[in-house]
């Protein structure tokens, strides 16, 4: 039998700390984009989420033929199928609006959310009467 030597390959401990710290540093800088990500589309999907509430309310009032009424107050909107709460990527107006029978609204009210982590106002001016709204980013 011959006795054969193998080399054994291996880091040393300063080699797998150089190693780490490079790694850490670099997933601690991705890692500030991704939460900034997380926020922009918290944001986003709370949008989406109140236009959908919104039109819901607005549907109810015609199908159910009464009154349904879309409230935002103390972080939370609430209609009379369901309560959404505001994340702290939004902040929203404290509101009421009634929606008739025929899914009209009675209010010019303005609705405004802001989205501080984007620096954007999304605002939602009702039109009276037909229950649609027009929606102005800025």
């Amino acid at each position: 039998m011959k006795n054969v030597m193998y080399r054994i390959k291996a880091l040393t401990l300063l080699e797998s700390l150089l190693v780490l710290f490079l790694c850490s540093f670099v997933l601690f800088l991705f890692s500030g984009s991704v939460k900034q990500s997380v926020r922009i589309a918290r944001a986003e999907i709370f949008i989406l989420q109140f236009e959908r509430l919104y039109k819901d309310t607005q549907r109810m009032a015609g199908l159910k033929g009464q009154q349904q009424t879309l409230s935002a107050s103390n972080g939370a909107l609430y209609s009379q199928e369901e309560m959404l709460k505001v994340p702290e990527e939004a902040e929203i107006n404290d509101f009421s609006i009634t929606f008739d029978q025929k899914s009209g609204n009675s209010s010019l009210q303005k609705i405004t959310i802001f989205l501080p982590y984007q620096k954007k106002t999304i605002s939602y001016q009702l039109e009276i009467g037909s229950g649609k709204y027009k929606k102005r980013i800025t």
